[in-house]
């Protein structure tokens, strides 16, 4: 529970502070859990030695998770900020590219299903589409304390999005709303309940969700990939072409299916390897005697 009353006193804090304030905050706060919190910044460098292709350059691998850590710090104080801008506010922050592929998929009437990465900007990003009347739906990973759960989608649909997190009706619930031709958004970078399909992500192999590809197997809705960057003092959002799935649900067309998802995503993850805000690995962790980087895999710090 200390995890709500500390969110809940932070943001509290942070809210008030303009926005340039608010970076310098959460960039001296990444600071300092860069130095205090070794298991973390592990588990950043093993990402990031993958996604960045920079897997024996220990200083550009530091550089990396500090940028992780610090765009991370940054999201949280967007967040807390988040209900306090106006409509007109935020829609001065985006940058869209690619409009014209998710009007392409709403025009089929049967909804989109949107499937992203976690990059910076991500809750800031997603708010732009109720600025466009698209209604959407996001499905999250579940947060201990749930009070701490409640708290942050309370943050989160400030303007008009809605989340939900799994429980035994989610599933109906979603299919509705695609059958009611809205839009449904889901994470697809990483496996939360290591259940998903085994895939070659940035070269190695790992398991990734396929609820996305499922949904729009399923549905026959569009399956479009987005993803969002920080740029400048705003965010860029990059829509692509609606994916082309082949074949139907069994393993085999599954993970094809999975795998165009996965080349998109890492495109995007690449070319801003900083801005991909993933904190808990992504692969599995290798063997100490396996690692060319001693028992923890990590670069020295500094």
């Amino acid at each position: 529970m200390w995890q709500y009353y500390a969110f809940r006193i932070a943001g509290f804090s942070l809210a008030f502070l303009p926005r340039k304030a608010g970076y310098f905050v959460a960039g001296f706060l990444a600071g300092f859990i860069y130095l205090a919190a070794p298991g973390l910044r592990r588990s950043i460098a093993d990402n990031q030695r993958r996604s960045s292709g920079l897997g024996n350059d220990d200083k550009e691998v530091r550089r990396l998770v500090k940028g992780v850590l610090a765009n991370t710090a940054r999201n949280y104080f967007d967040l807390v900020k988040l209900p306090r801008l106006k409509r007109h506010e935020l829609g001065r922050l985006f940058k869209v590219n690619g409009k014209e592929y998710l009007d392409a998929a709403l025009g089929r009437g049967k909804g989109v299903v949107l499937v992203t990465a976690h990059m910076s900007g991500y809750d800031m990003a997603i708010q732009w589409l109720t600025l466009q009347s698209v209604k959407t739906t996001v499905l999250v990973e579940p947060i201990n304390p749930p009070k701490l759960l409640n708290h942050v989608t309370s943050l989160r649909q400030s303007h008009g999005i809605s989340f939900l997190s799994p429980q035994t009706d989610t599933l109906g619930k979603l299919f509705k709303c695609l059958h009611r031709g809205e839009a449904l958004l889901f994470a697809s970078d990483r496996d939360i309940d290591q259940n998903g399909i085994g895939v070659k992500f940035f070269g190695e192999e790992t398991t990734m969700p396929t609820i996305a590809v499922r949904f729009a197997l399923k549905t026959g809705a569009a399956l479009v990939p987005v993803f969002s960057r920080r740029a400048g003092k705003g965010y860029e959002i990059n829509f692509e072409p609606a994916v082309d799935l082949a074949g139907n649900g069994s393993s085999e067309g599954l993970a094809g299916n999975v795998e165009r998802v996965v080349r998109v995503m890492e495109r995007y993850i690449r070319k801003d390897s900083d801005q991909w805000v993933v904190l808990n690995r992504v692969w599995p962790e290798i063997p100490a005697k396996a690692s060319k980087h001693g028992a923890t895999g990590e670069p020295a710090t500094g």
